[in-house]
């Protein structure tokens, strides 16, 4: 199964005062529901994940939630309990969606020391596809002690698999993602990937760990996967990186020229050529913008998150579809996620993107 998370085990005091009941009612329910339990030192504890399940959570959520690159679900649905998450119900969940919850709950452990995490798991596809893209593995780098689960509930469905390139990575330090860019190429050459559009990949992960590092002080994670949409027969690669970091508006402010603008207006500027937190360097600023190059050359979609604020790019049919989007997860920092089409790429200046935002920021103001 691979790494287990403990459980947390408490008292049957602690029980009885966590539920708010007796110990008679504690002693229904241990019955009734038949509570995980060890004997330590004579005395007898609880799992506390297993309450959570069992009692707290009895059933999962009636509404399925959705976790991805066009959608996300009232995440009250996903943590109906700070510091609780019931995965037990998603309908749907991508590479963004992923990087999304990862974010959210590093970002959560984060703000206070003594925060700890319950992940509520069964046997659903979406907690299976979780263990296959790496999920509970890198959740819990760092972490050991205030992560609880009861991960023996999940089923490893080899299929879930398939689609998984690049399973969830830590991206440690500027530069780490090289690496990673060597081991890649070969499996997306041997899927029939061309070489060109390896070069993009390769091109645009680099720009956004960059970026992430960037804006972040700090790491960032990393998550490949193919997207195969039957009805067209067209072959998708889904590229999701996120941080837990200031936020890029937060970041750019630390330039005196941006530090009374909006973060809306903050958001869209970083999408423009030569705008860049630095002051010194006035020739950086231009990795978003060739990335949305990259997006709008190939066709596809974008999205951008940084803390609760968001873009989202549609270029399907040659279009220049931009909006806002407010991410309903409470988290810091930025995610991106690519979702880009096997076809070809064309050169896109930079000149035509700054015009496209600007555009963008004149219409939306």
């Amino acid at each position: 199964m691979g790494v287990i998370l403990n459980d947390d085990w408490i008292s049957l005091q602690q029980c009885c005062q966590l539920l708010n009941i007796s110990r008679p009612t504690l002693n229904s329910y241990r019955q009734k529901k038949s509570l995980r339990q060890v004997l330590s030192k004579g005395r007898i504890l609880l799992s506390k994940i297993d309450i959570i399940k069992k009692i707290i959570l009895m059933s999962p959520p009636e509404r399925a939630s959705s976790l991805t690159i066009f959608d996300n679900s009232d995440f009250k649905l996903i943590q109906p309990i700070p510091g609780i998450l019931d995965l037990r119900n998603f309908k749907h969940i991508d590479a963004y969606g992923v990087i999304t919850l990862l974010c959210a709950i590093k970002c959560y452990l984060k703000k206070n020391e003594n925060h700890k995490i319950y992940l509520i798991l069964d046997d659903s596809f979406g907690c299976s596809y979780l263990e296959a893209i790496g999920f509970f593995t890198e959740v819990l780098r760092g972490h050991t002690s205030r992560i609880f689960a009861n991960q023996e509930d999940i089923v490893k469905r080899v299929q879930t698999r398939i689609t998984v390139i690049l399973p969830l990575h830590l991206i440690g330090y500027r530069g780490a993602e090289k690496k990673i860019l060597d081991e890649l190429y070969d499996p997306l050459l041997n899927q029939g990937f061309s070489e060109t559009y390896c070069g993009y990949i390769g091109w645009i992960i680099g720009e956004l760990c960059d970026n992430a590092h960037t804006h972040s002080n700090g790491p960032c994670y990393l998550v490949i996967e193919g997207v195969e949409n039957v009805s067209t027969e067209k072959r998708y690669l889904a590229i999701a990186l996120g941080d837990i970091g200031v936020g890029i508006p937060e970041s750019l402010k630390t330039n005196p020229k941006y530090k009374l603008l909006d973060d809306t207006t903050l958001l869209s500027m970083s999408f423009q050529s030569e705008i860049s937190r630095m002051e010194v360097e006035p020739k950086r600023g231009k990795g978003l913008n060739d990335v949305l190059s990259i997006a709008k050359g190939n066709g596809s979609w974008l999205r951008a998150d940084s803390n609760g604020l968001g873009l989202f790019f549609d270029f399907r049919e040659g279009k220049d579809l931009i909006s806002f989007s407010y991410p309903n997860i409470d988290t810091n920092g930025t995610r991106f996620c690519l979702l880009l089409i096997d076809s070809e790429f064309q050169q896109i200046d930079r000149k035509e993107i700054n015009v496209m935002m600007q555009n963008f920021m004149e219409t939306s103001s």
